[in-house]
């Protein structure tokens, strides 16, 4: 495969090379991301990821904890080599160690049902009755594909 990058979705946590028709540029990785406004944040020394500046929004149910990076990326997440020129190529580091630097995370809601010992003394509220939603965030780390998508 030519002109790959690597793709991290964060509501399904695959991440996954998937290859471009032409040169690997900004405009077919805003395509691939579904975004308006590409940001490129740094990666390390050879490699760019490529993420949506507007992906943090109302509504987000999942979103990507980048090691190297302080708050968190919404949307899909676009990796590619880069050479040091304004020129992408493919990616060369392994898809699995790419993965090892990222967490996908998802807000997850936890029913807390009344207990024996909270019941009220008169009885109103039964044993078993919903008491209270606890917000959580669920990290997972990505799951490798390997082979083209």
């Amino acid at each position: 495969m030519e002109n790959v990058v690597y793709l991290l979705d964060p509501e399904t946590a695959l991440f996954r090379a998937v290859e471009l028709v032409g040169a690997i540029s900004v405009k077919p990785i805003s395509d691939l991301l579904g975004c308006k406004l590409t940001q490129m944040v740094r990666f390390d020394e050879s490699h760019w990821l490529f993420v949506d500046a507007e992906g943090l929004r109302e509504g987000l149910t999942a979103f990507t904890m980048f090691g190297r990076y302080p708050q968190p990326l919404g949307g899909k997440i676009a990796l590619a080599g880069t050479d040091g020129s304004e020129s992408y190529h493919s990616p060369s580091i392994d898809i699995g160690d790419a993965a090892a630097h990222f967490q996908c995370c998802r807000p997850v809601i936890d029913p807390v049902f009344v207990t024996d010992d909270n019941v009220q003394s008169k009885g109103l509220i039964p044993a078993g009755a919903l008491e209270d939603l606890k917000v959580r965030i669920e990290r997972r780390p990505p799951m490798p594909v390997h082979g083209s998508a």
